[in-house]
């Protein structure tokens, strides 16, 4: 997945144009920022919640052509200032949008999950990992370049003269600083909105939760998306706990659309049987879970393979923990 995400932001990079994201308002408060279709599986949803007094940017993504895009039309639509970067992540690689976007909002405090993983230093070498593979892609677009016909070749050098042009300026980011920002109160005022952060144990392993009282609306990014994917462990418990809370109306996963709280059914089904199925190491896709997959954007392939990354990963924890 890293591996492709790297590809990804580069191929944008290198691109004259990105996509551009959708803005959808959902509330007077709460305006819902989704990429375009092509990208729905590999940047995440954000959201922008507005008080009468702060906003509060929720998650962000490492395709900074994107990124910038949206920095610009946060400044246009902003009513109050933005105090709050919030990610509901503690993946480190989903993190290095943060550097841009304290560069855009100094004034604004970063709100991490409390992770052993993240540290000044991590986040300073994910940030450099990434501008390194952009570096390294455009100097071998460069020697592909040398290869082409004249007539291939002509669109080329002005995408390469802005790429580094991007690059440079990347490169003066600093990294986003854990000391001291990550002691985030349990609530957060924005003026007559109250945004209540829970750490808990998802998608990660140290996540954050965002709930909107006013709205009942619950932001937590990886770990409540509908089609799970799992990468250390299981989160189900976690799911069952939000599926009790009578407060909650609706939840913005990462990827793809708003939904209900009844639904957190289809992941805690989905991982529920994965844990079933890891003490066999039973790949196979459950017959059951395909009626609750019915009516949603994934195809068979992509919940076969889900589910059996799922087992595989829960049966090898398994096995390391005997």
């Amino acid at each position: 997945m890293l591996r492709l995400l790297c590809v990804f932001f580069t191929t944008l990079m290198l691109a004259p144009t990105s996509f551009a994201a959708n803005w959808h308002t959902v509330s007077a408060q709460i305006t819902l920022i989704e990429p375009q279709a092509k990208a729905r599986f590999i940047l995440p949803n954000m959201a922008l919640i507005q008080g009468k007094t702060c906003s509060a940017l929720i998650d962000s993504h490492g395709d900074f052509v994107a990124l910038e895009q949206v920095i610009n039309q946060l400044k246009e639509r902003l009513n109050t200032p933005l105090c709050y970067l919030i990610a509901t992540t503690s993946e480190t690689h989903q993190l290095t949008g943060l550097a841009l976007l304290k560069q855009a909002f100094p004034n604004a405090s970063v709100h991490l999950p409390k992770a052993p993983q993240l540290t000044d230093h991590t986040l300073r070498v994910a940030l450099d990992t990434q501008l390194d593979n952009f570096a390294k892609s455009i100097e071998l677009s460069e020697q592909r370049l040398s290869k082409l016909s004249a007539e291939q070749q002509a669109a080329w050098p002005q995408r390469l003269a802005l790429a580094k042009q991007r690059l440079a300026r990347w490169q003066t980011l600093q990294s986003t600083a854990v000391t001291n920002e990550t002691t985030a109160p349990a609530d957060l005022e924005l003026g007559g909105v109250t945004l209540k952060l829970s750490q808990f144990h998802g998608q990660s392993g140290y996540d954050l939760s965002v709930f909107s009282v006013q709205h009942g609306a619950l932001f937590a990014g990886q770990s409540v998306n509908l089609l799970p994917y799992v990468r250390n462990t299981s989160w189900h418990s976690a799911l069952h706990a939000l599926q009790h809370d009578s407060q909650l109306d609706w939840i913005l996963p990462a990827f793809g659309k708003p939904y209900k709280a009844e639904q957190l059914s289809v992941p805690i089904t989905f991982l529920t049987l994965a844990q079933q199925q890891a003490a066999q190491e039973d790949t196979r896709f459950p017959a059951a879970l395909t009626p609750l997959y019915q009516g949603l954007p994934y195809n068979q392939i992509q919940l076969a393979q889900h589910f059996s990354q799922a087992v595989k990963v829960l049966a090898r924890k398994k096995a390391l923990n005997k």
